[in-house]
């Protein structure tokens, strides 16, 4: 059964919950750490369980967010193991996504090669992530660039496939340097 890794902090647990419905609705198998016996050390387990996985996907919700920006100490924590996370996926050349519950970055996010910016909660979002996990069912992956979808920051240059719309004028964060990234013209990946 193909396999993704979940990322995400408990805190989240509606989101988390949320993304884990639409897993269920497709039938793959997600190993997300609360759920699963994690023998010591921790970091050999999250290791194997992404290296046995055809991608990450990174939770970014609101108490995620705003644990950052208040400083919250068990922030330290959730950043080393992000950037744990990353590191191996990178390692592994497996897609990584952040998937924000309609929040913005606020925390740099090496090697993110797919963005989804619009939350689960409404069904033309829900239904749009239950066609890309399908999509990895049947063995197909998301490396850059996927047109239309593909972009390039301005500011520090990295490289990832965005899935959202946007009107004309809006902006989105970059998920490694926190550069804004202006659409004069919109951009609406699932239309073009």
């Amino acid at each position: 059964m193909v396999q993704i890794f979940i990322s995400h902090t408990k805190k989240d647990k509606k989101f988390c919950d949320e993304f884990d419905r639409v897993v269920a609705r497709v039938g793959v198998r997600a190993f997300r750490s609360e759920f699963e016996a994690i023998e010591k050390p921790a970091w050999e387990t999250i290791r194997d369980a992404i290296n046995n996985s055809v991608a990450i996907f990174f939770l970014v919700g609101k108490e995620l967010v705003k644990n950052q920006e208040y400083g919250d100490f068990g922030w330290r924590y959730t950043q080393n193991w992000i950037a744990y996370e990353i590191g191996v996926a990178c390692q592994k050349g497996i897609d990584v996504w952040a998937v924000c519950d309609n929040v913005e970055i606020n925390f740099p996010m090496p090697y993110i090669n797919n963005y989804f910016t619009e939350g689960l909660k409404r069904k033309e979002s829900f239904e749009y992530m239950r066609r890309r996990l399908e999509d990895y069912k049947n063995k197909l992956s998301f490396p850059f660039p996927v047109e239309p979808h593909g972009i390039v920051c301005g500011n520090c240059g990295i490289e990832f496939n965005l899935y959202v719309s946007l009107d004309p004028g809006e902006k989105i964060r970059c998920p490694q340097c926190l550069f804004d990234l202006y659409f004069p013209d919109g951009f609406n990946s699932r239309k073009r």
